[in-house]
């Protein structure tokens, strides 16, 4: 599974469960809402709330019919009483009712009390409802306080003088204490007088206002009841209190219910953004510390510093101690693994590139020796030629000459050699090629060879492959391939050592020459930098002759004809090198 995928399911995973997170609190919130929003029902409108949950949660018991306790709990707080009552108006059950409530009603009686047709210390609500074969009847019953006090206040007839009522002192001494008030409105709606009106009550009704606060009370927290005198046409308006919580005319239409619903929406929107933010968090700690760590780790490797970051305790802030990725790791684990990848390549290429460095002053060192000995002597022998105290015979001037050019050669060879080494190093092709027969030219190019004195007798062992094989190469190239390793076997051997040089292949099919050798062999670390520019085997009693690149050109040369060659050796075991044309 690749790191896209898994960073596409990771945070297609962390939006399911926001969502599911966002659908529970919203199922909460809204659950909530209910719960308040009937409570408040309960509280303002029991009458036509409660009474119908009365009915639908009763059960049946052994003692007759069972309410909900919390609803009966509700008419207490309402400071109301509960009558369950029989087809005879027989009082069957009843809750907080109060001693002057009758337990019998006549048919015509409870209609009077609860139509106000006849005098009832109590306002009535009525609720009738069949449920499982059973009708039940429940009457409901409150306090009346408006009533009794705006009769008390209509026949006390009470002055008013500059605005202000004056009430008798029993009235007023009871609407300080419910902390109610009394206004006289005009025909026109205007207030003539009042008593202890709070500033959110208004001085001034029209039809629609007064309608609306007498109805929906609960929403200016006041409970309102008037009385219009006809003679006068005078109203007088009571009110009392509700709750502490009392609301100005402007927030009318913002009832309690609405009040609920934006509280439970401002809520989820709180959650919502608080988990959201825990979310971004999450993520953050989850993929941006991984993705800093690794910029961290790039940089380090841009500053040399090949080792990952490690935490405090020293190890790796990605691992454990077992080596496995941490956690919050193991997403990226692709993506660390090319890192350490990256970083061991580097590693290696700086520790390559300090050895070729070394090895390069080495070479710089030793081919400035190389050319100063072949100078000195070319210096020497031309002042010995030039002084003019010494005759000279001409079998000593040829002999100075002779070694003059033998120097001249080597230096000749040390610059070529140079110059091709750069030449191979920036890319070079071999001009034009001709057709020979390889049995042949490498038969000839040994001869030649072997005929160098430095090299000895019968060293060198040519064995022919037993077809004729024909190849286009830049016998130029081949030769001088063939020169160096023949040189780098005789010359850096001892005395005894011999060169097998054995042809193999057919027309069409590639061929190879191998050159093997009896010699002292090389140590692995020999064979792998063989073909360094630079590098020279760590054999001190060997022939520092040459260049130093005599093998590297070599392999330049070869791959450059499209060749390949290949060397495998070992200490007391010989050398062998294949040039192999497939």
């Amino acid at each position: 599974m690749n790191i896209k995928r898994q960073l596409t399911l990771r945070f297609v995973l962390h939006a399911v469960i926001a969502g599911l997170v966002v659908l529970m609190i919203a199922a909460c919130t809204i659950w909530w809402v209910m719960g308040r929003v009937n409570d408040v029902r309960l509280q303002n409108n029991f009458y036509s709330v409660g009474l119908e949950r009365l009915v639908e949660s009763s059960q049946f018991g052994e003692d007759g019919v069972i309410f909900d306790p919390e609803l009966l709990e509700q008419v207490k707080k309402n400071h109301g009483w509960l009558q369950s009552l029989n087809e005879e108006g027989e009082v069957e059950k009843s809750y907080n009712t109060p001693s002057d409530v009758p337990k019998q009603y006549a048919p015509g009686e409870l209609i009077a009390y609860w139509q106000g047709q006849k005098e009832f210390p109590y306002g009535l609500y009525l609720w009738i409802q069949e449920k499982n074969g059973v009708l039940y009847t429940l009457l409901y019953g409150v306090p009346k306080t408006l009533e009794p006090l705006l009769k008390t206040l209509t026949e006390s007839s009470p002055s008013y003088s500059e605005g202000r009522l004056l009430l008798p002192e029993g009235v007023a001494d009871r609407m300080y204490a419910k902390k109610g008030y009394v206004q006289l409105i005009d025909s026109s709606g205007a207030e003539l007088a009042s008593f202890n009106r709070p500033s959110s009550v208004p001085d001034h009704y029209n039809v629609q206002e007064l309608a609306l606060r007498s109805e929906y009370g609960d929403r200016y927290g006041y409970d309102i009841s008037s009385a219009y005198d006809e003679d006068t046409s005078l109203t007088w308006v009571i009110g009392l209190p509700l709750n502490a919580n009392i609301y100005s005319a402007q927030e009318f239409f913002i009832s309690a219910e609405t009040r609920i619903i934006w509280t439970g929406a401002a809520i989820m929107l709180i959650a919502t953004l608080i988990i959201f933010a825990l979310l971004s968090l999450l993520n953050a700690h989850r993929f941006g510390g991984p993705m800093l760590h690794m910029l961290a780790w790039l940089d380090s490797l841009g500053k040399s510093s090949f080792k990952e970051p490690a935490d405090r305790k020293g190890q790796p802030r990605s691992r454990m101690k077992s080596g496995k990725w941490r956690r919050r790791y193991r997403v990226f684990g692709d993506v660390m693994l090319s890192i350490d990848k990256l970083s061991d390549s580097l590693q290696r290429e700086q520790e390559t590139r300090r050895q070729t460095e070394i090895l390069r002053e080495e070479w710089i060192s030793g081919i400035t020796h190389d050319l100063k000995t072949p100078l000195s002597s070319i210096k020497g022998y031309a002042h010995l030629l030039a002084e003019e105290e010494y005759e000279w015979s001409p079998l000593e001037v040829r002999k100075f000459s002779a070694i003059m050019l033998e120097k001249s050669a080597h230096i000749d060879t040390l610059i070529s050699d140079l110059a091709i080494s750069y030449r191979i190093r920036n890319g070079i092709t071999p001009p034009l090629t001709e057709e020979i027969e390889l049995n042949g030219w490498l038969a000839n190019a040994l001869d030649q060879a072997a005929a160098n004195p430095a090299y000895g007798e019968g060293r060198i062992i040519y064995q022919a492959a037993p077809k004729e094989i024909r190849v286009h190469l830049y016998t130029p190239w081949l030769e001088r391939i063939v020169n160096n390793l023949t040189a780098n076997a005789l010359l850096h051997n001892s005395p005894d050592t011999k060169l097998t040089v054995t042809l193999t292949g057919d027309m069409g099919k590639g061929m190879m020459i191998h050159f093997s050798d009896n010699g002292q062999g090389m140590d692995q670390r020999t064979v792998s930098n063989l073909f360094e520019r630079y590098y020279r085997g760590g054999n001190t009693s060997a022939s520092t002759d040459g260049s130093g690149l005599g093998l590297a050109v070599s392999k330049g040369l070869t791959e450059a004809m499209g060749g390949r060659i290949v060397v495998k050796s070992g200490l007391g075991k010989g050398t062998s090198i294949w040039l192999i044309w497939s």
